[in-house]
């Protein structure tokens, strides 16, 4: 599993690397992976021979290859992101190739939060045996640590900070329990008796609507329409009920901005009063 895996991430990079550089040579691969350069090339051969339609150039003074007009990802789904996840977080000092690429990145890192691996250990054993857990958490509410009768499923990440979606026995309904506020470690107890298949707000699908915000020029919304690629001015996303708030406070559209140029996108009305029942409160 672990080198079909390994065969997989290699792959990507040769898709990535090709959509949003525009050239590959074996001698990236080779340096990234740590690989010999009769294997990196070898990768291009097969990475070719399986996708025929993702034709590549070859350029014999550069020795690079170029995608042609043709090249569609075929392992990745063609994002930004996925070329951050390559090149994001630096590379190894003196590999020119490599850091040609990162010194032209720069990402935003969140605050680093209080998160005990074992702590994470255990909730992800509980998820796929469907245990309960005896807790202590620091609530927010109160101030104070409250011994807390768990059954999680799920971790969320919400892109600032990580959470488990839990059925809480003394609330007697699903919560979210951020991590960095357990405070001991959690006691298995018996087999859980809520599960995620009990939890309706993460079983429902809601859709969030985006348009740009009115008070804009029209030539405005139109820009705005272009940097989210919204049809018609309009941009759905479908999102779990139980992580609306936090996609709502992603995308700045959880509070109205004073000036549009602050808000730039808004919930469509009707969908916005729909969200009603999922939103912070």
């Amino acid at each position: 599993m672990k080198k079909k895996m390994d065969d997989l991430r290699k792959k990507q990079f040769i898709e990535v690397v090709m959509q949003w550089d525009g050239e590959l040579s074996a001698n990236m691969l080779q340096r990234y992976f740590s690989l010999s350069r009769a294997t990196a090339q070898k990768l291009i051969t097969r990475y070719q021979a399986e996708y025929p339609d993702n034709a590549f150039d070859y350029n014999k003074s550069t020795k690079r290859h170029t995608p042609t007009d043709m090249f569609n990802p075929q392992l990745t789904q063609g994002t930004l992101n996925e070329y951050l996840s390559f090149f994001g977080e630096g590379v190894t000092a003196g590999d020119s190739d490599m850091n040609k690429n990162s010194t032209h990145l720069e990402l935003l890192t969140p605050p680093l939060r209080n998160i005990n691996p074992k702590l994470v250990r255990r909730i992800i054993q509980a998820c796929n045996q469907s245990q309960r857990l005896d807790i202590e958490y620091l609530s927010l509410s109160s101030g104070d640590i409250e011994g807390r009768i768990i059954s999680p499923h799920t971790l969320v990440n919400d892109g600032i900070r990580w959470h488990v979606r839990a059925y809480c026995e003394k609330n007697r309904q699903y919560r979210d329990f951020v991590l960095s506020r357990f405070v001991a470690d959690p006691v298995f107890e018996e087999a859980a008796e809520y599960t995620r298949e009990h939890d309706t707000d993460w079983n429902t699908w809601l859709t969030i609507i985006l348009t740009p915000d009115p008070r804009l020029s029209d030539i405005k919304q139109h820009c705005i329409a272009l940097d989210y690629m919204m049809v018609n001015r309009r941009l759905e996303i479908k999102c779990r009920a139980a992580l609306v708030k936090y996609l709502l406070q992603r995308l700045r559209v959880d509070t109205y901005h004073h000036k549009p140029e602050g808000q730039q996108i808004i919930v469509e009305s009707g969908c916005w009063e729909a969200l009603a029942p999922y939103r912070m409160t």
